[in-house]
């Protein structure tokens, strides 16, 4: 049940998308909204009260007057470390995070906040790029109609599966599993989409979940997921990663995190071995 959405501000979102979103993610289910500012160690300036916070305030009133239960919490020190904690702390159902320029992920190589985030969040994180517009056009009336999830086989990749569920149930959302492989071809493409795919699709839809099942030759991931993006109208993509746990690969090194780069759709992300914080 989403009984909580986190949402770290720093005021590089989009404050209209953002706000849409997290209106849409909540009209259902009447969550609590804890807004976060993290003002990093040394800036020097007062916290003082934190619903009126300039960065947080517009949210607050915005969300408040809807009669919305919205919370404000201002923290200093690293915004990994405290954005993780509040989440665990809350504790948080979801997390929701603007990706932005050299912040964001497209610096990840040197360690961004959302990417450290999503390895380490005990939730699911729902992320926009608030640099990059959704080439979609205006957004529909049903803001969740459609729903991406590649699938390459791995335990890693299924992880996500659970919260596709939940989230495709509360937002009667239809879910297109994916699965780029050059032996899906049109000979093999029946035989593979059932392989990989098919006992995942009976999964969802024997839940409840309306499942399409779609598949391409090209072995390029990334590309094909961003074009499948477009072709098909998809609202949403969602994604498991990989956590920083035994010999796994890092986040930079995945398709995920390149998917996070270059989509011009919110994600919903989550690691398949999120490495918490322990509550301090």
């Amino acid at each position: 049940m989403l009984e909580s959405i986190l949402v770290p501000v720093d005021g590089t979102e989009i404050f209209s998308e953002t706000l849409s979103y997290l209106m849409e993610l909540g009209q259902q289910a009447s969550p609590e909204v804890r807004l976060l500012h993290v003002q990093e160690s040394g800036v020097g300036e007062p916290l003082g009260d934190a619903s009126d916070h300039p960065l947080l305030k517009r949210y607050f009133d915005a969300l408040g007057g809807d009669n919305w239960k919205v919370s404000a919490e201002l923290r200093s020190g690293d915004p990994v470390e405290e954005i993780t904690q509040c989440a665990v702390q809350l504790p948080a159902s979801l997390l929701v995070m603007s990706t932005h320029g050299r912040s964001g992920l497209e610096n990840i190589r040197e360690g961004s906040v959302t990417e450290q985030v999503v390895r380490r969040s005990p939730c699911p994180v729902f992320i926009l790029h608030s640099l990059r517009s959704d080439s979609s056009g205006e957004h529909h009336e049903h803001m969740f109609r459609r729903m991406l999830v590649p699938l390459d086989g791995s335990e890693v990749s299924a992880a996500i599966l659970p919260c596709v569920e939940k989230f495709a149930k509360r937002y009667h959302t239809e879910v297109v599993l994916f699965h780029d492989d050059p032996d899906c071809d049109q000979v093999n493409d029946s035989r593979r989409r059932r392989e990989v795919l098919g006992h995942h699709g009976v999964e969802l839809a024997n839940a409840g979940v309306s499942v399409k099942l779609d598949c391409s030759t090209h072995r390029r991931p990334i590309r094909e997921i961003l074009r499948r993006t477009d072709e098909l109208d998809i609202d949403i993509v969602a994604m498991a990663t990989h956590g920083n746990g035994g010999e796994r690969r890092a986040l930079e090194d995945s398709v995920t995190a390149n998917v996070m780069r270059h989509a011009n759709r919110p994600l919903l992300v989550w690691s398949s071995d999120p490495q918490c914080p322990p509550i301090g």
